[in-house]
C-alpha cells in the first residue's frame, strides 16, 4: 500500500486537507485504490474504489462513526443521529424514522412551498442577493418550522444563522490541528468558536422550551421525541439526549441543503442553456402555480439538474469511520481503531466513472446516461444503514425550491469570476452574488372547446 507523498514530520498531511483539501484527495487515486494519508502522528487510510467504499458503508457495526471527523463532532454537537456510535444509532432511528415517512414529507412540502413563496416575495426585480446566504435563510427557517414548530420569523432563527457558520468552520479546522495549538493563535475565529457552541447549546434549549410549552399542540419531530419512550424499557428519552437530536438536526436540516441548492442555482447561471430548458419544464408542469409535493415526479429534468450538482459538489464531502475489530478491507489486515477517511468527492469526480468528470452534464442523469456502477457511486446522503434520515426531506426541499425560484425568478452571475468551492466541515460555494430578473409569466388558462378538439 502506498503512502501520499509530502507529509510533513508531526503534521503529516494536515497541510493540504486544511489549505487544498479537494485538490489533495483527487491526487490520490493514482497511488491505489487504497492510500494511507498522515494526520498528524497517526495514520488514516483513503479508499478510491467504489466497492472498498460502499463496504465500509454496509457494515456499520465494524466501520462505526468514529475518526477526528465524529470525535470532533461530537465534542461540538453532542450524541445525536447523526453523530452517534452504532449501538446508540439502533435505537435512535426508529424513535425518529415515523417523523419522515411519507404521510409527513407531504406535510413538509407545504411549509416548504410557503417559506419559498415568502422567500420570493421579499426579492425585487433588479437587485443583486446572495444566495448562498438567501438559501442558508431559507433552509433554516423551513427547518425549525418543519421540524421543530418554531415560526419561521422567531428571534432564534436569527441567532442561529449568526453563530452556525461560526461552529461549522471552527470544528472543521479541529480536526487536523488540536484545539490547544489553535487556542495560542489569538484569531477571531479561534475566540468565537468556544462561544459559538455555547449559543447553539442555548439557542437549542429554547427550541426545546419552545416545544415544550404548546403542551401537546405541536405536531413536529421534537414533540414526537418529547413524547417517544424506548421500544425495550418503555422509558422517556433523557432531557441530553433530547437535546443532542434537536441540536443535530437543527444543523443537518439546514447546512447540507443550503449549500446544494446554492451550487445548483450557480451551475444553472453559468450553464443558461440548462437554465432555458428547466424553465421550460417548470413552465411546461405548473403553469405559473407554485410547486406542490405531486409535481416533484414531473419535475424530471430538474431532478436531474440537482443530481449533477451533488455528484459535482457534494455537501457531505468528507468523512471518516474508525473500526471497531480487526477486519479486511482490499486484501489488506487492519487492526481495530483503524481510522478510514471516506470522500464521496473523490468517487464523484473520477473520470472511469463519469467522463469528463468536471463538466456539468445533467443528461448523464437520463435513463441509460451512465452504468449502474457510475450512478450507484453518487452518495450524496452516504448509504446503507447509517444513510441520512433525511434525504427524501432534502431532495424534496431542493427541487421545491429550485423549481419554484425558477418558475418566477431568472438568477444570472453578476461576475465572470470562477466559483471555488470551501471545504469546511460541508463544501459550501461561498458567496455568490446574482441579479434577479423576474420573469413575466402567462396567468393559468382554463382549457377551450379548441383545447379539446385539437
Amino acid at each position: 500500500m502506498r503512502t501520499a507523498p509530502r507529509s510533513l514530520p508531526l503534521a503529516g498531511h494536515a497541510v493540504p486537507l486544511l489549505t487544498r483539501p479537494l485538490e489533495f484527495l483527487k491526487t490520490l487515486p493514482a497511488f491505489g485504490s487504497l492510500v494511507r494519508i498522515r494526520i498528524g502522528p497517526g495514520d488514516a487510510y483513503v479508499p478510491c474504489e467504489p466497492a472498498l467504499f460502499r463496504q465500509i458503508l454496509k457494515d456499520p457495526r465494524v466501520h462505526d462513526k468514529g475518526g477526528l471527523f465524529y470525535e470532533r463532532g461530537r465534542e461540538a454537537v453532542g450524541n445525536g443521529l447523526v453523530t452517534c456510535r452504532w449501538d446508540d444509532h439502533r435505537r435512535q432511528r426508529p424513535l425518529m424514522q415515523p417523523s419522515f415517512d411519507h404521510r409527513h414529507i407531504n406535510h413538509y412540502a407545504g411549509l416548504m412551498a410557503d417559506e419559498i413563496a415568502a422567500l420570493m416575495r421579499t426579492w425585487r426585480s433588479g437587485d443583486v442577493v446572495d444566495i448562498d446566504r438567501a438559501m442558508a435563510t431559507l433552509t433554516l427557517r423551513i427547518t425549525t418550522r418543519a421540524l421543530f414548530s418554531v415560526p419561521a420569523d422567531h428571534e432564534l432563527v436569527a441567532q442561529v444563522e449568526k453563530w452556525l457558520p461560526v461552529l461549522m468552520d471552527g470544528f472543521f479546522r479541529r480536526m487536523f490541528v488540536p484545539a490547544r495549538l489553535l487556542s495560542l493563535v489569538p484569531t477571531r475565529m479561534n475566540r468565537q468558536y468556544p462561544r459559538a457552541i455555547a449559543e447553539m447549546r442555548k439557542l437549542t434549549e429554547e427550541i426545546i422550551h419552545e416545544v415544550r410549552r404548546k403542551k401537546g399542540q405541536d405536531p413536529g419531530l421534537l414533540a414526537s421525541l418529547l413524547n417517544a419512550r424506548d421500544e425495550v424499557t418503555g422509558d422517556p428519552l433523557g432531557t441530553q439526549e433530547i437535546f443532542d437530536q434537536a441540536l443535530i438536526l437543527l444543523i443537518a436540516g439546514s447546512e447540507t441543503t443550503a449549500t446544494a441548492l446554492g451550487f445548483t442555482f450557480h451551475l444553472l447561471g453559468a450553464h443558461p442553456e440548462a437554465g432555458a430548458r428547466l424553465r421550460d419544464e417548470v413552465d411546461g408542469l405548473l403553469g405559473g402555480r407554485t410547486p406542490r409535493f405531486e409535481d416533484l415526479s414531473g419535475l424530471t429534468f430538474t431532478r436531474q439538474v440537482l443530481m449533477e450538482s451533488l455528484r459535482l459538489y457534494p455537501p457531505a464531502w468528507m468523512f471518516t469511520r474508525a473500526t471497531t475489530t480487526a477486519c479486511e478491507l482490499g486484501g489488506h489486515e487492519f487492526p481495530e481503531a483503524t481510522t478510514f477517511l471516506l470522500s464521496p468527492y473523490i468517487l464523484h469526480h473520477d473520470p472511469d466513472l463519469f467522463p469528463s468528470p468536471e463538466t456539468f452534464d445533467p443528461d448523464r442523469w437520463q435513463p441509460g446516461g451512465m452504468s449502474e456502477e457510475s450512478r450507484r457511486s453518487v452518495l450524496p446522503f452516504g448509504s446503507g444503514g447509517r444513510k441520512c434520515i433525511g434525504d427524501q426531506f432534502a431532495l424534496n426541499e431542493a427541487m421545491l425550491a429550485v423549481a419554484g425560484i425558477a418558475g418566477r425568478w431568472n438568477l444570472s452571475p453578476v461576475t465572470d469570476r470562477p466559483m471555488r468551492p470551501i471545504a469546511r466541515a460541508t463544501l459550501k460555494p461561498g458567496p455568490l452574488p446574482m441579479r434577479l430578473q423576474e420573469r413575466l409569466r402567462q396567468p393559468v388558462r382554463k382549457a377551450t372547446i379548441t383545447d379539446l378538439r385539437d
